[in-house]
């Protein structure tokens, strides 16, 4: 069920049992949920997909080392006139030093192989996205992605 607020539309908003299936099965429930009431074509309807799978996975992973007993929190709202994605996912874990994760190893910045798989998912998400904004501690992460025509 969204919500229509002064700052937008909240599309979703529930912690998440650190579980790959429930995983799964609540970026399902985020992906018809925007497709209610959103525009979004096929090629952004995939990459929202994965930018959802990366950040919750990512949260499971690393941020609650697996811990069943941890939960991950998603919000998702859409902004100006439902043409912006806003997505927040935070986890219960310690966070991490987000500079020297993000940093690019060997290589160079622009090759996914050349960073270690903790660094990968990320790189992916931010060549998805418009923004992508950390916490000061690491535990939470916020993405925007503009909607509509490429």
């Amino acid at each position: 069920m969204s919500v229509k607020q002064k700052d937008g539309i909240q599309i979703y908003s529930e912690m998440i049992s650190s579980d790959t299936y429930e995983v799964c099965r609540q970026v399902k429930v985020i992906l018809n949920r925007l497709e209610r009431i959103s525009e979004i074509d096929d090629d952004q309807q995939f990459d929202i997909r994965v930018i959802l799978s990366e950040l919750l996975q990512n949260a499971i992973r690393h941020g609650n080392a697996n811990d069943s007993n941890k939960k991950v929190f998603v919000d998702v709202w859409l902004h100006d006139d439902s043409r912006v994605l806003s997505i927040r996912v935070t986890d219960q874990g310690q966070g991490f030093d987000v500079k020297r994760t993000i940093e690019c190893r060997g290589k160079g910045c622009s090759d996914e192989l050349a960073m270690d798989e903790s660094g990968r998912g990320l790189l992916i998400v931010r060549n998805l996205c418009d923004d992508i904004q950390f916490n000061p501690v690491g535990n939470a992460i916020t993405v925007r992605m503009r909607l509509g025509s490429h």
